[in-house]
């Protein structure tokens, strides 16, 4: 069977050879959409398969995600945890599996269960996970029993979040307003084209690997349709500049009161560049939690539209800005891309946003009712152990002397050439470090500079 693709129209400047726009139906724009639902976890997974040396997206997250891959088990709270930070639950999943390209290849959930306390007719303490590596809480066998989920939500045609007899007109940038021959006239306008003549149109067929490549784009370019239709990369690449930090807003202000986390940096003395970090499991925990936020929440609820991601600052205000009785199937879909939870029940203790979790708590087989298993202990994914290493780019490991010594020797640093300081994570900080590690590899200087003018 061939592989289902989607079609827009795209409008070129050939005198300054660039996409103007494009015009799309909804099985362009659902896409689009849909990865607001999605935890970063799952985006930085998806991006890492549309491979090109001239894109990166994405900053540090795609280290932190490598990074907790191999992250040893050991270290972590319970077998499962690492299971459910390197694969977050997006609560749109049902929607997602049902647009016309297949992009989030995620599998259904499957809840285990104990078969040995099953066969025995244990009725206390009976636990569900997702995870196959978790163990009962009563007899502490592996949950090995399991059965798929219930789907739910199938749809067959239309569209998943917009309406599927709307026509969309979509910016070079990722600025999605409904078609109108006004708003064509208006954006003409904007960008100074009077001459009509000088557009050209082209059909653009996109499968799932195509369109994962343009959405990669969106990640780190502010002109992903010329990049991607003229294949003029260079063009168009962000310079690496430095992150811009605001103050969190007065609604925000009792979270910065919470207890925070120390950071042990060390620099180099004469240059005052970063060298490493050493931190507790708190902020290794709080840090891991990045993967879980959905991006519609971390642009959203965490930075109010502006996580410098220009197009999916757009994409937001966008979303924000439409009509729901005209181009959403209702307010609560509307709600899904610019409001949704984190996909599972359990958060860290040491997650300082004020998010809530969603996922379901309890589950019905064979007329016994079971209950989620918390893998925390004690309210969080790590256990209390030593120290960690922090590279800039968060890579994260157990700290020793050998990955010390070996970054002394590679950057030719003396040990008296170095001085430690002590930053401390709250609130503002931690929001400005997953602001920076969105488009930066040098988070954790970006941090640091910004405490240390303080």
């Amino acid at each position: 069977m061939a592989e289902a693709k989607i079609s827009i129209k795209v409008f070129v400047d050939k005198v300054r050879k660039r996409v103007v726009y494009a015009e799309a139906d909804h099985t362009f724009v659902d896409i689009l959409f849909s990865f607001m639902t999605m935890p970063m976890g799952t985006i930085v997974r998806l991006l890492s398969k549309a491979s090109d040396e001239k894109i990166e997206a994405l900053g540090s997250l795609n280290i932190l995600y490598q990074s907790l891959n191999d992250f040893p088990e050991s270290y972590l709270a319970t077998e499962e945890c690492k299971f459910m930070l390197l694969n977050p639950r997006n609560l749109s999943y049902d929607l997602c599996r049902n647009l016309k390209l297949k992009i989030d290849d995620t599998e259904p959930l499957k809840y285990f269960l104990c078969g040995d306390c099953r066969s025995k007719g244990y009725t206390c303490n009976m636990r569900f996970s997702i995870c196959n590596k978790a163990k009962c809480i009563r007899c502490g066998k592996l949950m090995s029993s399991y059965h798929s989920s219930a789907i739910s939500n199938v749809f067959v045609g239309g569209g998943m979040f917009v309406s599927d007899i709307a026509t969309f007109i979509v910016t070079d940038d990722l600025s999605v307003i409904p078609y109108s021959a006004a708003g064509i006239l208006r954006l003409l306008a904007d960008l100074g084209i009077n001459d009509t003549s000088l557009l050209e149109e082209r059909k653009l067929d996109l499968d799932s690997k195509q369109m994962l490549y343009l959405v990669k784009m969106a990640f780190s370019l502010d002109s992903p349709l010329t990049c991607y239709v003229l294949h003029e990369h260079n063009m168009f690449l962000n310079p690496r500049q430095s992150i811009t930090f605001h103050r969190c807003d007065p609604m925000n202000k009792e979270t910065t009161t919470s207890s925070k986390m120390v950071l042990e940096v060390s620099l180099q003395k004469s240059t005052g560049k970063f060298l490493f970090a050493e931190a507790k499991e708190d902020f290794v925990d709080f840090v891991f939690g990045f993967l879980s936020i959905p991006l519609g929440t971390v642009i959203g609820t965490l930075m109010k539209g502006t996580s410098s991601i220009r197009c999916f600052d757009n994409l937001f205000r966008s979303i924000l800005n439409m009509n729901v009785e005209r181009y959403f199937k209702s307010q609560d879909t509307k709600n899904k891309l610019v409001k949704p939870p984190p996909g599972q029940e359990y958060c860290s203790k040491n997650m300082i946003f004020p998010l809530i979790g969603h996922t379901i708590t309890s589950l019905s087989v064979s007329g016994y009712s079971y209950q989620l298993k918390d893998p925390r202990i004690e309210g969080s994914f790590l256990k209390q152990s030593g120290l960690f290493y922090v590279t800039d780019d968060l890579s994260i490991s157990p700290s020793s002397s050998h990955l010390v010594i070996n970054t002394l020797n590679k950057l030719k640093v003396k040990v008296d050439d170095i001085e430690k300081h002590e930053i401390t994570i709250g609130f503002e900080e931690g929001l400005n470090m997953l602001k920076a590690s969105l488009r930066s590899q040098s988070t954790l200087t970006n941090i640091i500079k910004h405490q240390l003018k303080k």
